[in-house]
């Protein structure tokens, strides 16, 4: 009998230093969902840049995917390519800070503040999502009535309103 209680008491206070360590480990998994990188990056596409071998999605802005065809400038473009190197003109040999958002992608800036996502925006290679803070609303129509870059593109048939294409993605 003394046996079957010491191994109920066993069985109870494993029970419970498990618990606890369980427990212990909430903190840990709070802080990887608030993470925040800082280094380098490069610019996998228009909306993704790696760092520290992890590709981090930026937050709230939708951009051409790689291969996407469009008109620019008179001429039949891959629009997702040219939406690759206008983040990457923003990220080459500087400092980037990442934080992680609720959702599965990043706020990224460079160490001077400088928006990532923003900046593609206002260079027209990115379009808001519809969740997106205000500013980069107001940013979108600087870029379509100054027609940058994906506002003046036409799909590749000739059809007008690329840009607006990727606002209806949303």
């Amino acid at each position: 009998m003394a046996e079957q209680q010491n191994l109920t008491l066993q069985v109870a206070v494993n029970s419970l230093v498990a618990l606890l360590c369980w427990a212990t480990m909430l903190p840990a998994q709070a802080q990887t969902e608030t993470e925040t990188l800082r280094g380098s990056a490069i610019a996998v596409d228009g909306r993704i840049v790696s760092m520290d071998g992890k590709e981090l999605i930026l937050a709230d802005i939708i951009v051409p995917e790689p291969g996407a065809k469009c008109l620019l400038r008179g001429k039949l473009r891959d629009c997702g390519k040219f939406a690759r190197l206008g983040l990457t003109e923003l990220v080459v040999a500087a400092t980037i800070e990442c934080r992680k958002t609720k959702q599965p992608t990043y706020n990224c800036r460079t160490e001077d503040g400088y928006d990532l996502a923003l900046g593609q925006i206002h260079a027209g290679w990115a379009v808001p999502t519809k969740s997106a803070p205000a500013h980069y609303f107001t940013k979108m129509n600087e870029a379509k009535t100054k027609k940058r870059m994906l506002w003046s593109a036409l799909h590749a048939d000739g059809k007008p309103g690329y840009a607006s294409a990727l606002l209806d993605r949303n």
